[in-house]
Protein backbone atom coordinates (compact mmCIF):
# COMPACT_ATOMS: atom_id res chain seq x y z
CA UNK A 1 0.00 0.00 0.00
CA UNK A 2 3.20 2.45 0.75
CA UNK A 3 3.99 1.44 -2.18
CA UNK A 4 1.35 2.77 -4.26
CA UNK A 5 0.65 5.43 -2.18
CA UNK A 6 4.11 6.81 -3.63
CA UNK A 7 3.54 5.70 -6.98
CA UNK A 8 0.21 7.49 -7.24
CA UNK A 9 1.45 11.16 -5.76
CA UNK A 10 5.12 10.99 -7.87
CA UNK A 11 2.70 12.58 -10.43
CA UNK A 12 2.10 11.73 -14.00
CA UNK A 13 4.85 9.15 -15.70
CA UNK A 14 7.19 10.92 -18.37
CA UNK A 15 6.39 9.27 -21.65
CA UNK A 16 8.62 6.73 -22.93
CA UNK A 17 12.04 6.91 -23.95
CA UNK A 18 11.41 5.86 -27.41
CA UNK A 19 8.85 7.95 -28.21
CA UNK A 20 11.17 10.75 -26.95
CA UNK A 21 13.61 9.72 -29.50
CA UNK A 22 11.29 8.98 -32.57
CA UNK A 23 9.71 12.77 -32.01
CA UNK A 24 13.64 13.51 -31.67
CA UNK A 25 14.28 11.80 -35.26
CA UNK A 26 10.97 13.32 -36.60
CA UNK A 27 12.22 16.52 -35.31
CA UNK A 28 15.86 16.45 -37.02
CA UNK A 29 14.44 15.05 -40.17
CA UNK A 30 11.69 17.94 -40.66
CA UNK A 31 14.59 19.82 -39.82
CA UNK A 32 16.59 18.89 -42.42
CA UNK A 33 13.79 18.75 -45.60
CA UNK A 34 13.13 22.17 -44.75
CA UNK A 35 16.40 23.42 -44.37
CA UNK A 36 16.29 25.63 -47.85
CA UNK A 37 13.33 27.40 -47.00
CA UNK A 38 14.44 28.24 -43.07
CA UNK A 39 15.27 32.07 -44.13
CA UNK A 40 12.04 32.58 -45.25
CA UNK A 41 9.99 30.76 -42.56
CA UNK A 42 10.94 32.97 -40.43
CA UNK A 43 9.22 35.80 -41.69
CA UNK A 44 6.65 34.33 -42.74
CA UNK A 45 5.90 32.63 -39.58
CA UNK A 46 5.83 36.07 -37.94
CA UNK A 47 3.79 37.40 -40.67
CA UNK A 48 1.03 34.47 -39.98
CA UNK A 49 2.14 35.31 -35.99
CA UNK A 50 0.38 39.12 -36.09
CA UNK A 51 3.88 39.84 -35.09
CA UNK A 52 3.30 43.95 -36.43
CA UNK A 53 -0.92 45.57 -35.97
CA UNK A 54 -1.42 45.42 -39.82
CA UNK A 55 -0.81 41.89 -40.57
CA UNK A 56 -4.03 40.46 -39.74
CA UNK A 57 -5.80 42.82 -42.01
CA UNK A 58 -2.83 42.34 -44.66
CA UNK A 59 -3.22 38.42 -44.52
CA UNK A 60 -7.22 38.89 -44.78
CA UNK A 61 -6.41 41.08 -47.87
CA UNK A 62 -4.15 38.36 -49.56
CA UNK A 63 -6.26 35.50 -49.04
CA UNK A 64 -9.54 37.57 -50.10
CA UNK A 65 -8.05 38.80 -53.77
CA UNK A 66 -6.83 35.48 -54.39
CA UNK A 67 -10.19 33.99 -53.84
CA UNK A 68 -11.43 37.52 -56.07
CA UNK A 69 -9.88 36.44 -59.16
CA UNK A 70 -10.80 32.38 -58.47
CA UNK A 71 -14.33 33.95 -58.47
CA UNK A 72 -13.77 36.62 -61.20
CA UNK A 73 -11.64 34.44 -63.56
CA UNK A 74 -14.45 31.20 -62.56
CA UNK A 75 -11.80 28.67 -63.97
CA UNK A 76 -12.83 25.15 -64.27
CA UNK A 77 -11.62 22.92 -61.35
CA UNK A 78 -9.34 20.73 -63.44
CA UNK A 79 -7.63 24.66 -64.11
CA UNK A 80 -7.59 25.30 -60.27
CA UNK A 81 -6.10 22.63 -59.54
CA UNK A 82 -3.71 22.46 -62.36
CA UNK A 83 -3.12 26.21 -61.57
CA UNK A 84 -2.38 25.55 -58.11
CA UNK A 85 0.11 22.47 -58.65
CA UNK A 86 2.12 24.36 -61.03
CA UNK A 87 2.61 27.20 -58.34
CA UNK A 88 3.35 24.85 -55.29
CA UNK A 89 6.04 23.25 -57.74
CA UNK A 90 7.92 26.51 -59.04
CA UNK A 91 7.94 27.55 -55.28
CA UNK A 92 9.05 24.39 -53.82
CA UNK A 93 12.19 24.46 -57.02
CA UNK A 94 13.08 28.09 -56.94
CA UNK A 95 12.79 29.14 -53.12
CA UNK A 96 15.31 26.96 -51.89
CA UNK A 97 17.80 27.59 -54.75
CA UNK A 98 17.32 31.30 -54.50
CA UNK A 99 17.75 31.10 -50.32
CA UNK A 100 21.15 29.53 -50.91
CA UNK A 101 22.41 31.89 -53.23
CA UNK A 102 21.37 34.76 -50.81
CA UNK A 103 22.02 33.47 -47.75
CA UNK A 104 25.38 31.95 -46.32
CA UNK A 105 25.43 29.67 -43.74
CA UNK A 106 27.77 31.94 -40.98
CA UNK A 107 25.00 34.11 -40.99
CA UNK A 108 22.78 32.05 -39.23
CA UNK A 109 22.76 32.38 -35.92
CA UNK A 110 21.74 30.64 -32.95
CA UNK A 111 18.56 33.24 -31.97
CA UNK A 112 17.50 32.51 -35.78
CA UNK A 113 17.76 28.36 -35.36
CA UNK A 114 15.97 28.17 -31.82
CA UNK A 115 13.43 29.85 -33.87
CA UNK A 116 13.08 27.80 -36.46
CA UNK A 117 13.29 24.79 -34.10
CA UNK A 118 10.13 26.03 -33.04
CA UNK A 119 8.35 26.35 -35.95
CA UNK A 120 9.58 23.32 -37.20
CA UNK A 121 8.41 21.47 -33.81
CA UNK A 122 4.91 23.27 -34.11
CA UNK A 123 4.77 21.53 -38.10
CA UNK A 124 5.10 18.34 -36.32
CA UNK A 125 2.94 18.63 -33.42
CA UNK A 126 0.26 19.64 -36.13
CA UNK A 127 1.16 16.16 -38.51
CA UNK A 128 0.78 14.36 -35.44
CA UNK A 129 -2.68 15.38 -34.41
CA UNK A 130 -3.34 14.52 -37.74
CA UNK A 131 -2.38 10.92 -37.32
CA UNK A 132 -3.85 11.22 -34.12
CA UNK A 133 -7.05 12.21 -35.39
CA UNK A 134 -6.91 8.83 -38.08
CA UNK A 135 -5.32 6.33 -35.34
CA UNK A 136 -8.54 7.19 -32.95
CA UNK A 137 -10.82 6.94 -36.03
CA UNK A 138 -9.33 3.70 -37.14
CA UNK A 139 -9.42 2.42 -33.07
CA UNK A 140 -13.08 3.16 -33.21
CA UNK A 141 -14.03 1.77 -36.29
CA UNK A 142 -12.33 -1.65 -34.65
CA UNK A 143 -13.83 -1.21 -31.01
CA UNK A 144 -16.83 0.42 -31.65
CA UNK A 145 -18.19 -0.18 -34.82
CA UNK A 146 -21.85 1.09 -34.54
CA UNK A 147 -20.38 4.00 -32.86
CA UNK A 148 -18.31 4.99 -35.51
CA UNK A 149 -20.76 4.43 -38.20
CA UNK A 150 -23.37 7.14 -36.39
CA UNK A 151 -20.84 9.59 -35.55
CA UNK A 152 -18.96 9.46 -39.23
CA UNK A 153 -22.52 9.41 -40.91
CA UNK A 154 -23.40 12.38 -38.46
CA UNK A 155 -20.23 14.30 -39.55
CA UNK A 156 -20.71 13.54 -43.14
CA UNK A 157 -24.28 14.72 -43.64
CA UNK A 158 -23.91 17.85 -41.32
CA UNK A 159 -21.00 18.67 -43.87
CA UNK A 160 -22.85 17.73 -47.01
CA UNK A 161 -25.85 19.74 -45.62
CA UNK A 162 -23.57 22.65 -44.70
CA UNK A 163 -21.86 22.59 -48.14
CA UNK A 164 -25.99 22.47 -49.51
CA UNK A 165 -26.41 25.85 -47.93
CA UNK A 166 -23.21 27.60 -48.57
CA UNK A 167 -21.79 28.49 -52.03
CA UNK A 168 -18.38 26.19 -52.55
CA UNK A 169 -15.95 28.98 -53.06
CA UNK A 170 -17.17 31.21 -50.35
CA UNK A 171 -17.39 28.24 -48.10
CA UNK A 172 -13.49 27.55 -49.49
CA UNK A 173 -12.70 31.23 -48.87
CA UNK A 174 -14.05 30.78 -44.87
CA UNK A 175 -12.11 27.50 -44.62
CA UNK A 176 -8.61 28.83 -45.93
CA UNK A 177 -9.07 32.25 -43.79
CA UNK A 178 -9.72 30.40 -40.68
CA UNK A 179 -6.42 28.12 -41.29
CA UNK A 180 -3.97 31.15 -42.06
CA UNK A 181 -5.42 32.85 -39.03
CA UNK A 182 -4.72 30.17 -37.03
CA UNK A 183 -1.43 31.07 -35.80
CA UNK A 184 -2.08 34.18 -34.66
CA UNK A 185 -5.54 33.57 -33.21
CA UNK A 186 -3.58 31.05 -30.92
CA UNK A 187 -0.80 32.90 -30.29
CA UNK A 188 -2.57 36.12 -28.91
CA UNK A 189 -4.96 34.03 -26.71
CA UNK A 190 -7.65 34.41 -28.94
CA UNK A 191 -8.57 30.75 -29.38
CA UNK A 192 -7.71 29.67 -25.96
CA UNK A 193 -10.05 32.08 -24.38
CA UNK A 194 -12.77 31.03 -26.97
CA UNK A 195 -12.25 27.22 -26.20
CA UNK A 196 -12.08 27.97 -21.96
CA UNK A 197 -16.04 30.05 -22.91
CA UNK A 198 -17.08 27.05 -25.02
CA UNK A 199 -16.09 24.69 -22.08
CA UNK A 200 -17.62 26.84 -19.35
CA UNK A 201 -21.21 26.71 -21.26
CA UNK A 202 -21.30 23.06 -22.08
CA UNK A 203 -20.56 22.30 -18.12
CA UNK A 204 -23.06 25.22 -17.44
CA UNK A 205 -25.59 22.88 -19.45
CA UNK A 206 -24.55 19.83 -18.54
CA UNK A 207 -24.74 21.14 -14.94
CA UNK A 208 -27.94 22.76 -15.05
CA UNK A 209 -28.18 25.68 -13.16
CA UNK A 210 -28.39 25.61 -9.45
CA UNK A 211 -31.32 25.03 -7.60
CA UNK A 212 -32.91 27.71 -6.25
CA UNK A 213 -32.86 28.05 -2.43
CA UNK A 214 -35.67 27.16 -0.62
CA UNK A 215 -37.58 29.64 1.68
CA UNK A 216 -37.92 29.46 5.31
Amino acid sequence: EVVKMETEESGPTAPPAEEVDRYGSDLNQLKYDLEGWREILLPINKFLEWDKPYHPAALAGSVTLIFAMIWYLEPSVLTTFSLFGLVVTLVDFLVPTIMSALFSQTSWTIVQERKYEEICMRLLNARNHLLNFRTTLITLKHDKPKVYLIVLIGMLAFLAWVGNLVDNLFLSYLIVLFIVMVPGLRRHGIIQSALSSVKFVIKRLIAGKDPKPKRQ
